[in-house]
């Protein structure tokens, strides 16, 4: 099977295959021959190869993503049998692909709007590497929560889940393997191993929380299950087995609900009709320390100031000043650029109203310190004489296109945005552990800013460092506590 490569946007290459295209009665057909153990066993075989690929990967010629996968299991989950069916050949599975591949792009083309349409393909087929997110969570949850806070979020997520966030992680760990798993017969075996006191029901309360039956994983839901609850309960007993099997379609999106997933149950978890978050409020502190400990890791040779309280009312400025001679960069700290709606519907009025809320107010915070700089405010005195060479707001959700698409959504209000960049925080700790490897951190911004300036940053560093090594070696300490390792 052909795939054919009709050109790029700013920086992600377009690749286009062709799919097959079947109704609802030939779909069930075709399905119905299949054995519904058998047939998910043998897409969910698929899952381990995505995981920690930076390429596009193909089963006998058919490329296939996370989403790919998902949508073949929710196929199977609605017109495959539980009889002792056909087990699909490697032909039968390499044509579930291509039906799934066709069921994705008849979702992508309800939308007319070839924005919404990039939106929609970005968020079902971009990732991030799962071990990174792990570390990350862990850190923000240990080192960088401030000690103040009234939330303890460890506490909070066992008393919601049933389980540690250890225990949580480790479990999401296990799931890699064969892309299906069983309840663990004896989990408080594995408690030295864990470094965790495991009790009889843990892997029990962990497949509940994260999993959903079929029923509801064939639903299109916003998000969809797949997301919300990555692991497919099958309500089935395989043939000489005891327990019930359950299925992980995409093991990349089980560890993003391990992680980031998180923060959205605890801040839904106090989202108790008022306009104050608690947990969005101390998360937001955590977050903006977490920002100040990578920067205070690599940035070994600027001079990084915090956020500066001016005014008889105490007003802040941006988050941090980032400062080498005289040059100077002013940094914005947000936690969400765009929320489900958006991210799973494409719809472009949600994502506008949701960036001016968003990244929005980052920007004009960012303009009122430029201006307070510029007039001379005492407080800022350290600054006067800096030319400011640019600004970057960091977010912790990930928000792709921010530089293109997302930033034409903002024009109509904020005007010329050509001196501010947005970036996520995966694609910043790249940037820091990148700077430290190749060249000067203000610099690679200049250079962006001059001749990449529509890029996001991942798109950055695989157009221009095809070479590069991501180690991110701030977060290898938080990976090596949450690994288990023998007593």
């Amino acid at each position: 099977m052909e795939i054919y490569n009709p050109g790029s946007f700013c920086g992600k290459k377009i690749l286009v295959t062709d799919t097959i295209k079947v109704s609802e009665s030939e779909c069930e057909k075709f399905f119905s021959q299949f054995n519904f153990l058998e047939l998910a066993r043998k897409i969910c075989s698929l899952s381990s190869n995505l995981f920690l690929s930076e390429k596009v990967e193909q089963f006998k010629d058919v490329p296939y993503t996370d989403r790919t996968l998902c949508e073949a299991v929710i196929l199977a989950a609605k017109y495959a049998r539980n009889e002792k069916l056909t087990t699909p050949t490697d032909d039968g599975l390499r044509l579930v692909l291509r039906i799934a591949s066709g069921e994705e792009e008849k979702n992508l083309l309800k939308h007319s709007d070839a924005l919404e349409m990039m939106t929609l393909v970005s968020y079902e087929q971009f990732r991030e590497s799962p071990m990174h997110m792990v570390s990350r969570a862990w850190c923000l949850f240990t080192d960088a929560w401030p000690s103040r806070n009234t939330i303890q979020p460890l506490k909070e997520i066992e008393s919601i889940v049933g389980i540690s966030y250890r225990s949580i992680l480790f479990f999401a760990m296990a799931a890699l393997k064969d892309g299906y798993l069983f309840p663990y017969d004896n989990p408080s075996e594995l408690s030295s191993f864990f470094g965790e006191n495991l009790q009889e029901d843990s892997h029990l309360k962990f497949l509940d929380y994260f999993s959903s039956r079929k029923t509801d994983w064939v639903n299109r839901s916003v998000p969809p299950a797949y997301i919300s609850k990555p692991i497919l309960n099958s309500e089935k007993i395989p043939v000489g087995k005891n327990e019930v099997v359950y299925f992980v379609p995409a093991v990349n999106y089980l560890y993003a609900r391990v992680t980031t997933g998180i923060y959205h149950d605890l801040s839904n978890f106090y989202n108790r009709g008022a306009k104050k978050n608690l947990f969005r409020e101390e998360f937001g502190h955590a977050f903006e320390k977490y920002v100040g400990m990578l920067f205070d890791f690599y940035l070994t040779s600027f001079d990084i100031s915090r956020e500066i309280l001016y005014g008889n009312r105490q007003n802040r400025t941006v988050d941090y000043f980032l400062k080498k001679d005289n040059e100077l960069i002013l940094v914005e700290v947000k936690q969400s650029g765009i929320f489900s709606n958006a991210k799973f519907l494409g719809d472009h009025h949600c994502a506008s109203n949701n960036l001016k809320n968003s990244v929005g107010k980052a920007i004009k915070q960012i303009r009122v310190t430029k201006s307070l700089i510029a007039n001379g405010l005492q407080e800022l005195s350290a600054f006067k004489n800096c030319t400011i060479v640019h600004s970057l707001v960091v977010l912790y959700d990930r928000l792709y296109n921010a530089n293109s698409i997302c930033k034409d959504l903002l024009r109509p209000e904020f005007g010329n945005l050509d001196d501010i960049s947005v970036i996520n925080i995966s694609e910043l700790e790249s940037f820091l552990d990148l700077q430290n490897q190749n060249q000067d951190f203000i610099e690679i911004l200049k250079n962006r800013a001059i001749n990449y300036p529509t890029y996001d940053f991942n798109e950055l560093w695989a157009h221009f460092y095809k070479n590069r090594v991501d180690n991110k070696m701030f977060l290898k300490k938080y990976y090596e506590q949450v690994m288990p390792q023998k007593a």
